[in-house]
């Protein structure tokens, strides 16, 4: 039988520190996704993104298992370094950015850019993406 907490605040174990639920439900991360392409497009680690769609250089889409209730959503990401993604350049600086297209409740597309190069594509291994909003 499943069992149900229900709670308007949380707090610590010294009755401190509290915290209201709508924060913690409303500020949590809905989306994250460690993955890669250099030598091939597969997720590291994931939680609730279910599937990747690698288009071409530079460009990915992360599918979710459970949609967002809106396209209204934040999202944010980074790539590793230089050196681990076979570039020469140490200096280089890498964006992650929305890939173009308009986000959609169950996936959304993102770019990796070698700003040091004339914003060229570039694939990289991991890109970590973590998104934020609220699940349908």
């Amino acid at each position: 039988m499943a069992s149900e907490l229900r709670v308007n605040t949380l707090k610590d174990a010294s009755g401190n520190n509290s915290v209201g639920m709508s924060y913690v439900a409303g500020g949590s991360a809905k989306v994250w996704c460690d993955y890669g392409t250099v030598s091939s497009s597969a997720i590291s680690d994931s939680f609730n993104a279910s599937s990747l769609t690698d288009h071409d250089t530079g460009t990915t889409t992360i599918n979710y298992t459970s949609s967002l209730d809106n396209a209204n959503y934040v999202a944010s990401g980074m790539t590793d370094t230089a050196a681990d993604a076979n570039f020469t350049d140490l200096g280089i600086v890498f964006l992650v950015t929305h890939g173009g297209d308009t986000r959609a409740t169950g996936s959304a597309k993102f770019g990796t850019s070698d700003t040091n190069n004339a914003n060229d594509k570039a694939d990289f291994d991991p890109v970590m993406v973590v998104i934020h909003g609220d699940l349908a």
